[in-house]
């Protein structure tokens, strides 16, 4: 299946952080300029910019950084009816600098924050009205009180046919300690049918134990009686590979190199080309279990997450950083 703009709709639904990234001039370090950021709401915006119906979930501040933010993900073609604003919290900011390779190091002004507020009831019940892919990433699990509703989520959206995306993007610098909460990321992995994570995250989540094993303990093997969850690994190597693994197939994928202006958002981009386009699928009625038989269908859809991520390192910031439709087909021929 060629790439294509999706004609029936199948929501990609993002919760959890969206956030003002300050990123740093690369012309004059004191300087830094706003842009649009956070993970899911990267997601969300790739999604809505390559065509797919794309929906945030998440909680905004009542503050000049919530109007500006709400507007970005309204201009891009994101729905914004589940998100709320409180009083009661600032938005979050995070200040972004970038070594002579690109790559970042994070500062974060969170906790608190306003994202870390939203409730299970904050969500709109004909959000879960017909089936979609809910996707979220650690940054959720950093409290209590928002663990408790990344899970409620969860529970609300397979109840509902969903399937459950989740990129563990760990930022260690927000959890408590310094360290993310290995166990509880684990938990949330193991509830989701599409896993996206990096290879330093997964050497760090295998925390010594083989990584081969680890994955094999991953994914949930049918036996006779049992048809076990469809689950699809992605496990993404910098500019190095990608490697898929799914109950049907293993592969690994070259990504070649491209002249890298800033990491920002390549990640979120991979993932929200790798929802759009199965979003495209589900919408045309094949199941994901069928789509992870199908070799070429995996091929394509991993090389159309990478050309997404790949654009996206040629360019400053977040939301703008994402390629739209036109040119992420471009990449592709």
């Amino acid at each position: 299946m060629p790439a294509t703009q999706s004609r029936k709709k199948y929501p990609v639904c993002c919760f959890g952080e969206v956030l003002i990234d300050f990123l740093q001039d690369p012309a004059d370090s004191a300087v830094f300029r706003r842009f649009a950021g956070g993970a899911p709401a990267n997601v969300a915006v790739a999604v809505a910019k390559l065509g797919g119906d794309s929906q945030f979930i998440g909680m905004l501040g009542q503050d000049m950084f919530g109007d500006f933010l709400q507007g970005e993900l309204q201009r891009y073609g994101v729905d914004c009816q589940a998100i709320a604003r409180t009083q009661a919290a600032k938005t979050a900011l995070a200040f972004v600098a970038l070594d002579n390779k690109g790559d970042r190091s994070f500062s974060f002004y969170r906790p608190p924050a306003a994202d870390l507020l939203y409730q299970p009831t904050d969500c709109p019940a004909q959000l879960w009205a017909e089936p979609g892919i809910l996707h979220l990433c650690s940054n959720s699990l950093t409290e209590a009180a928002i663990a408790a509703t990344s899970f409620a989520l969860v529970q609300q959206a397979r109840q509902c046919g969903w399937l459950i995306s989740v990129d563990a993007n760990l930022r260690h610098n927000l959890w408590p300690g310094g360290q993310a909460d290995r166990a509880l990321v684990m938990s949330l992995l193991q509830q989701a049918d599409l896993i996206k994570l990096s290879d330093d995250e997964l050497q760090f989540l295998a925390n010594g134990q083989d990584s081969g094993e680890w994955i094999g303990q991953l994914l949930p093997r049918p036996c006779a009686d049992v048809l076990a969850q469809p689950r699809w690994l992605v496990v993404t190597a910098g500019a190095s590979e990608v490697q898929s693994f799914s109950q049907q197939q293993l592969m690994s994928m070259p990504v070649k190199p491209v002249p890298v202006l800033d990491t920002t958002a390549a990640g979120d981009a991979f993932v929200g080309a790798w929802l759009y386009q199965l979003s495209c699928r589900l919408a045309a009625g094949f199941s994901l279990d069928s789509l992870l038989q199908d070799q070429q269908a995996v091929e394509q859809i991993l090389q159309g997450a990478i050309a997404a991520g790949s654009l996206t390192c040629q360019q400053y910031g977040s939301f703008a950083a994402l390629p739209e439709f036109s040119e992420w087909q471009a990449a592709l021929v």
